[in-house]
């Protein structure tokens, strides 16, 4: 668990915590509630899974596709 503030002047909070977690190697981000991300779960679910705390409830991270390529070599 990381409890952190973004630096004074951050234009943008939101990616500056969602970088954090990546160099932390995070799979999940915790916020109080979805207005500590402007009511955009998808923006974070981008990368991470996204726990609220009130109400408490889960998003899952966006799985993306995977490229599968056919034929015989």
């Amino acid at each position: 668990m990381y409890t952190m503030r973004p630096p004074e002047g951050a234009t943008d909070p939101i990616g500056n915590a969602m970088d954090i977690a990546a160099e932390l190697g995070a799979v999940v981000i915790v916020v109080y509630d979805l207005a500590q991300v402007d009511d955009q779960p998808a923006r974070v679910c981008e990368g991470f899974d996204l726990e609220t705390v009130c109400p408490a409830e889960t998003w899952a991270r966006i799985a993306h596709p995977v490229s599968v390529e056919s034929g015989a070599a």
